[in-house]
This record gives structure tokens, C-alpha cells and sequence, in this order.
């Protein structure tokens, strides 16, 4: 029986990229913050930006703990 990694691997890649949207919306909100025309508008759009990494990042947490859960409960019915 072959075991694929395939969702533990898409769950470390999201989350990654959940990190690396996280970062981009925190240099975005820096850079508003120091902007006086538009400011507002781009503070607003990187907190939800952020946000939304957040609740990406949870979600593929998630996937990760399901698959290692799923995984571990295959090697105990195997053995």
C-alpha cells in the first residue's frame, strides 16, 4: 500500500505562501502608514490582506494536522 504525502505537501505550501502574502501585506501597511494621499485606502487593503493570510494560514495548518492525523491512523490499522 503506497501512502501519498501529497496533502501534508500542499498544506506546507500554502503555508508558506499564507507567510509570504502575510509579509507583503505587513510591508504594504508599513508603507501607508508613512503616505499621506491614499493612505487610508492602502492601510485598509493591507489589514485585510493580513487578515486573510491569517485565515489561510489556519486553514492549511488544518490540512496539515488532518493529514498527520490520517496518516498516523493508517500506520496503526497497517501494523
Amino acid at each position: 500500500m503506497k501512502i501519498s504525502p501529497a496533502p501534508f505537501a500542499y498544506g506546507q505550501v500554502g503555508l508558506q505562501r499564507s507567510q509570504d502574502n502575510m509579509s507583503q501585506a505587513a510591508s504594504d501597511i508599513a508603507q501607508a502608514s508613512t503616505q499621506t494621499s491614499q493612505g487610508a485606502n492602502r492601510l485598509q487593503d493591507g489589514l485585510i490582506a493580513l487578515k486573510s493570510s491569517e485565515l489561510e494560514a489556519q486553514a492549511n495548518a488544518k490540512v496539515i494536522a488532518a493529514s498527520d492525523r490520517t496518516l498516523g491512523s493508517l500506520i496503526d490499522i497497517k501494523a
